[in-house]
């Protein structure tokens, strides 16, 4: 009987013990790397800064790796993903740099060039495209980085005029903060940026020469911001990239459902930014968020133009098929009702 008793309470000492063991062991961790500092990584900072990847049992954490060295993070297996363009997901997988995207971020082109009051004279947005884009010639422009998407944005702006990229104008490298301060000095004419550093460079007094959220209607809607992770991740990691995905189809309808919210994280991501850029920033982006963040071959078939035009891939690199880049089976499962 003593025995017996002993027994039922070691059991029911294992039992009240169980809830907190079993929360710390459906807790699971992983990684994912930021190229930049952008309103398009929305979806991003709400899940993480509002709990929901928390709520789910997933501790993410985030790591600021610039340009292209985010990819090659996730690729090396320093983190487990990695936020970039559609375009990096693509041509990554053209030269046997086997990326599968999971959720996509972004379906524009949210890039802009703009120009030093003296640099753009009297053009305007109400001038042709063509004409604005031939307005580019003998102008110095930066940019982040080289062989990126906004590269191969500048180029497909470019191109509208037939201007060459190696010769009809020059580009130098600074990052936006850097770029901001160069074009209130006058030492570049022109750079070509995203979101809200845009927003930014307009309320200091650059003018507006291009824009992808109204001039490339061709291109749309696009693959433009993915996060991805190497093939075999998520089938050695189902549950963790589950609970992420999930926790974006959450953070997505949240940017679309609460104006207000998603300012306050961006103002806390962002606390050096002019509230009303920030305000501006998202606004525009807004609706180049998708709601549902589920990839498409439309998508990824404009992306492949914008680099082709934009001088990224050669033709006889171009992909026939999409299927093996990205899945939409996890974005599936979390947005079906009651799931």
């Amino acid at each position: 009987m003593t025995t017996h008793r002993a027994v039922l309470f070691a059991a029911a000492f294992a039992i009240a013990l169980a809830p907190a063991g079993l929360a710390r062991a459906e807790t699971e961790k992983t990684s994912l790397a930021l190229p930049t500092l952008t309103v398009t990584f929305m979806p991003v900072y709400v899940a993480k800064d509002l709990g929901f990847w928390e709520k789910l049992g997933l501790d993410v954490s985030l790591h600021d790796i610039t340009g292209m060295g985010s990819t090659n993070a996730m690729l090396a297996g320093s983190v487990d993903f990695t936020v970039h363009s559609g375009e990096s997901l693509i041509r990554g997988n053209m030269r046997g740099q086997k990326m599968l995207g999971v959720a996509l971020m972004a379906q524009g082109v949210a890039f802009e060039i703009t120009m030093t009051k003296k640099a753009a004279g009297k053009i305007t947005m109400a001038a042709p495209l063509a004409e604005r884009a031939a307005h580019l010639r003998g102008k110095t422009i930066s940019m982040a980085s080289p062989k990126t998407v906004v590269d191969g944005f500048l180029r497909y702006i470019a191109s509208k005029a037939k201007l060459n990229h190696e010769r009809d104008y020059k580009v130098t490298y600074m990052l936006p903060p850097a770029a901001l301060a160069a074009l209130k000095s006058g030492d570049i004419d022109a750079a070509a940026l995203n979101f809200p550093w845009t927003k930014m460079a307009q309320s200091a007094g650059a003018v507006l020469v291009a824009s992808g959220l109204t001039d490339v209607s061709e291109l749309l809607p696009a693959a433009a911001t993915s996060t991805s992770t190497r093939p075999d991740f998520c089938q050695q990691n189902r549950s963790i990239c589950a609970k992420l995905v999930k926790g974006y189809v959450q953070a997505h309808a949240y940017v679309h459902d609460n104006p207000e919210g998603t300012l306050q994280v961006a103002t806390k991501r962002m606390p050096k930014t002019n509230l009303a850029d920030l305000k501006a920033s998202l606004a525009a982006l807004r609706k180049d968020t998708p709601r549902i963040p589920a990839y498409s071959d439309e998508g990824f078939m404009h992306a492949q133009q914008l680099m082709l035009v934009g001088g990224m891939i050669r033709k006889d690199e171009m992909l026939s098929s999409f299927k093996d880049i990205y899945t939409n089976d996890f974005v599936n499962a979390a947005a079906r009702p009651g799931s």
